[in-house]
């Protein structure tokens, strides 16, 4: 790989992502739908090395008018790798409509690498598919489970099995990727762990569900490191899951967290209900991307939330 084009190249993953691969002399087109100066210094920082395209997926069927306006040729060892996810007011707000957009846009995306000649499709899923697979399994007059995050998973889903078969079509090598629970300094999504680092900064009360399920989390560096090897040596056809190799029960990642930050506050595990389903250990397997590419984390859980807790006392208003 010496070229690369990064979709939802201004979010929290995709701008780390890109920093990533120019750090490895790659060179690469971000695209994303902002303007530069809508951008957050932090993720523009970023993209410095990059060069930026303001494009929405919409409009991702003119990529390769674009292209030639700019006097950027992909050429035959470029990869082409697809973050771009968004929904109307959140990816969560169960909105059909805005979910299903994104099965199209996938699509044009996978059609547009094609025609400008990247030498394979990488396409980025969502760890809620895990969760969904199982839901969609249940009987719905006699189980009761809940998940807020179906809708998307669900379209998630429609757009994998939509490319696989329309990159077979066409003839495009397409590689389907997973990942666990992603951490990091300037992630502006209100996660559970996220935002109970933050309560263990400020002090607040500490009320948890049993903590019983079955999680895993791994740094946005390690993240981009998954990324990168699946770029270079994923095998074409085959689905890989990024993630730490160690998944826990999400109770235990919370005590880990306040062993290293303890409040004072009581942990209160249990107070809240938990009706969703439970997944087993093996869903979060690194095994084939282990064999494959050789990957191994490089961070622990610990320095993971060490230098998130930095981020959030450096960017405190109050310091």
């Amino acid at each position: 790989m010496k070229k690369a084009i990064v979709t939802g190249a201004t979010g929290f993953i995709g701008s780390s992502f890109v920093d990533f691969l120019t750090k490895m002399d790659i060179e690469v087109l971000a695209l994303g739908r902002k303007e530069v100066n809508e951008i957050s210094d932090a993720r523009r920082r970023k993209l410095k090395s990059a060069q930026y395209l303001k494009l929405d997926m919409n409009e991702i069927s003119l990529l390769g008018d674009a292209l030639s306006g700019m006097g950027w040729e992909a050429g035959d060892d470029c990869i082409f790798f697809n973050l771009a996810w968004g929904g109307e007011s959140g990816l969560s707000d169960l909105n059909v409509a805005a979910q299903m957009r994104n099965v199209v846009w996938s699509v044009s995306a996978l059609e547009a690498a094609k025609k400008i000649g990247c030498s394979r499709f990488i396409h980025v899923g969502t760890m809620e598919e895990a969760f969904t697979q199982k839901y969609l399994e249940l009987d719905h007059h006699k189980n009761n489970q809940y998940n807020r995050h179906v809708i998307y998973s669900v379209a998630k889903i429609v757009a994998k099995n939509a490319l696989e078969i329309k990159a077979s079509q066409i003839g495009l090598n397409f590689i389907y990727v997973l990942h666990s629970h992603v951490m990091g300094p300037d992630d502006d999504k209100n996660s559970f762990l996220q935002v109970t680092l933050q309560k263990l900064i400020r002090g607040d009360e500490l009320i948890f569900s049993t903590g019983e399920q079955y999680f895993d989390v791994i740094s946005v560096n390690d993240c981009s490191l998954g990324y990168y090897l699946i770029c270079q040596k994923g095998r074409p056809g085959d689905e890989y899951w990024v993630g730490s190799g160690d998944p826990r029960r999400l109770r235990e990642y919370v005590e880990r967290m306040y062993n290293l930050f303890p409040s004072g506050a009581e942990m209160q595990f249990g107070k809240l209900p938990y009706n969703d389903i439970v997944l087993d250990k093996e869903v979060f397997s690194i095994s084939r991307l282990a064999a494959d590419t050789g990957y191994k984390p490089t961070m622990t859980y610990e320095q993971t939330v060490r230098e998130l807790h930095d981020y959030f006392v450096e960017s405190s208003p109050d310091k």
